[in-house]
């Protein structure tokens, strides 16, 4: 019984650990949660001056003296706010920052989580073809760690057996040899 409240409570620890957000808790508190990125995109004029948290992949950032506009692509927000996977947008958005964001840190295809003021939507042209794109000015931004790959090489060991017993059998058995 002992054991069983001890693995209980380690794993509502990480889950705690884990679910907790990257955006504070005034700012989450002002926030909307809209039911879609869609929705918020075509209703852009209704939600003016709103706080909302999107998240997805960096585009392209832009410096310039007024500050950096960041172009991102939306993606749903998973375990403590983190985008998942770029295959499932709605969208773009563009983030406008007052101040200079380094364009080698804030480069292509890094994960960020932005809570911002919705300022509008503007339109513009990807490969030729008019695209809605949902403009917040920013409040809080949080980059996302690059994951670091790990290779894992397998070395194949022909003695190594997963069970207890295999061991003999394998070694002792006529048809082995």
């Amino acid at each position: 019984m002992g054991g069983l409240k001890i693995t209980c409570s380690l794993i509502l620890t990480t889950l705690f650990i884990v679910s907790c957000s990257v955006i504070s808790k005034p700012v989450r508190n002002e926030s909307i949660t809209p039911a879609h990125f869609k929705t918020l995109l075509q209703e852009a004029d209704e939600h003016v001056g709103n706080t909302v948290i999107i998240g997805g992949h960096i585009l392209e950032t832009k410096n310039s003296v007024a500050g950096s506009t960041l172009v991102i692509l939306q993606s749903l927000l998973g375990l403590g706010q983190e985008p998942k996977s770029k295959d499932h947008t709605e969208g773009r958005f563009i983030v406008d920052h007052k101040g200079y964001l380094e364009p080698e840190v804030y480069s292509k295809d890094r994960k960020i989580t932005v809570a911002g003021v919705v300022v509008g939507s503007v339109t513009l042209e990807i490969d030729g073809f008019p695209h809605p794109h949902l403009k917040i000015r920013s409040r809080e931004i949080y980059l996302w760690p690059e994951k670091q790959q790990s290779y894992y090489y397998y070395h194949y060991d022909p003695w190594h057996c997963p069970s207890f017993n295999c061991g003999y059998w394998h070694r002792r058995h006529p048809y082995y040899w």
